[in-house]
């Protein structure tokens, strides 16, 4: 467990936000990360009269409401509005890391200026959003990251700081909501899609390889950065996951149709050992690579797929 993290999440709880914006009260009740370790931890089921923004940083969750189920992801996040009832458990026994920031947003008497008119806006797409896991494209995350060392740091004006970061999460929260819910999404441009089909390309050419971003990006020519916002734009991940479900997406097919040994199953995507395939697989499947192969034979046999916890790459 980093330590360094749950130090950096209970200096962050500490300090009280309360921002008056044009007219409306920002008031935070917590500002904090949460780290789950092992398949057996459980949210039970409660909603809130404030908003909560659940930023998953690491691994991945699952989520009921009274209306949907949906699978959290790394580099996406649900809002939990006032009176939405959810659930919250593991997608598998890898750990789990959640940023949460939980406000209440309300209207005070008085004149409002421009600022005040975008804010209400934002208050009212926050409220009608139905609960669903939208893409982090705006770098809400990431902002996060920066709250929790300014709050580690506890440099000169580092709470002036987090009064500055927690309006910033809002709008790159309400511009990805809005994306998302848009009729019609920012299409990729036909350049972007060219290289988006590129890099698929040259994961799926170069699978024996132990591929990294810094690969992609040397072989378009392009930054990381740059690599990752064309992956992200198309996929909803980042392009680590990318190379790695492209990867597990043939191991599953190599398990499930050859008696191949699971060491060289392993050497032959590019891992660097049995035991680390071993343990990727197992987080983002469900089940580790020798269970897989086996439910596949019973599965074929027409009888019943055994391992009821499997989720699909």
């Amino acid at each position: 467990m980093d330590r360094r993290l749950i130090r950096a999440s209970q200096r962050l709880s500490e300090p009280r936000i309360v921002i008056s914006v044009d007219g409306y009260l920002i008031e935070v009740f917590w500002f904090r990360a949460m780290i789950k370790n092992g398949g057996d931890w459980f949210i039970r089921r409660h909603a809130h009269s404030t908003y909560e923004f659940h930023f998953c940083a690491q691994g991945e969750c699952l989520v009921e409401t009274d209306t949907a189920s949906f699978r959290v992801e790394e580099g996406f996040f649900y809002l939990s509005s006032p009176g939405v009832y959810h659930v919250q458990r593991p997608a598998n026994s890898g750990e789990f890391v959640e940023y949460s920031l939980n406000c209440n947003i309300r209207r005070l008497e008085g004149p409002r200026q421009s600022v005040g008119k975008e804010l209400e806006q934002v208050l009212a797409l926050f409220s009608s959003s139905p609960c669903f896991p939208a893409a982090d494209r705006f770098g809400a995350a990431a902002l996060f990251n920066q709250a929790l060392e300014e709050a580690e740091q506890r440099r000169l004006g580092f709470e002036w700081s987090l009064h500055s970061l927690v309006p910033r999460i809002l709008v790159a929260a309400a511009r990805a909501i809005e994306l998302e819910l848009s009729p019609v999404k920012a299409a990729a441009s036909p350049a972007e899609d060219y290289r988006m089909a590129r890099i698929e390309e040259y994961v799926r050419g170069h699978i024996r390889e132990a591929l990294s971003p810094k690969d992609l990006a040397g072989y378009m020519n392009l930054s990381e950065k740059q690599v990752s916002r064309i992956v992200f734009a198309h996929k909803g991940f980042p392009a680590k996951k990318f190379i790695t479900r492209i990867k597990l997406e043939k191991a599953k097919e190599l398990l499930a149709s050859t008696d191949m040994p699971i060491k060289e199953i392993a050497a032959g995507l590019g891992f660097s050992n049995e035991y680390y395939f071993s343990a990727v697989f197992k987080l983002h499947v469900g089940a580790p690579p020798g269970m897989f192969r086996d439910s596949m034979k019973l599965d074929a046999g027409g009888e019943v797929f055994p391992i009821a916890n499997v989720q699909k790459s």
